[in-house]
């Protein structure tokens, strides 16, 4: 029997963590591939940066490095900022679950990898869930010109503390 509640005790936290929120840079608003294929040198406004798996957001706060060689060009969230929004707070308007569409990147890109990183003066990619708590977010990855679809979601580490501090 102790192995039986241990055994369900453990795929909860595993299905816990596998779905935990994500922000990263697809190729389309679908957000099924990673790899923006071979478009070194090219406009492009079609990379769409989503919000995966919410279970309840209002926003998000990160940071978009690019590879060397790329002209960035502007990032067309779909809510615009009318509160104090510093170019790394996105607010999304309401509390939305599931894939949220932030918004597009507008760009002329060089080869390499695209990230989604914690903004500066912050140690974390976070989101603000529907009463406006911070909750720490992974930050995914992007690719130009590179070969195959190597897309992987990232995960962060954390103490048990902060694994515990979920459920309370």
């Amino acid at each position: 029997m102790k192995r039986t509640l241990l055994l369900l005790v453990s795929l909860l936290l595993i299905s816990s963590v596998a779905m935990a929120d994500q922000i990263g840079i697809f190729s389309d608003a679908t957000g099924q591939s990673c790899n923006l294929g071979n478009i070194v040198g090219q406009f492009s406004n079609s990379a769409a940066v989503i919000h995966q798996f919410a279970t309840g957001a209002t926003g998000s706060r990160f940071k978009i490095t690019f590879p060397a060689g790329t002209t960035f060009f502007g990032f067309n969230a779909w809510q615009p900022c009318e509160f104090a929004c510093d170019g790394q707070t996105f607010p999304y308007g309401q509390c939305l679950t599931g894939s949220i569409v932030i918004g597009t990147i507008t760009a002329i890109y060089g080869p390499g990898v695209i990230k989604i990183v914690p903004p500066d003066g912050s140690p974390n990619v976070t989101y603000y869930d529907c009463l406006f708590g911070e909750n720490l977010a992974g930050g995914g990855t992007a690719y130009v010109g590179i070969p195959g679809d190597p897309c992987t979601i990232a995960v962060e580490s954390s103490t048990w503390g902060q694994v515990k501090s979920l459920y309370r």
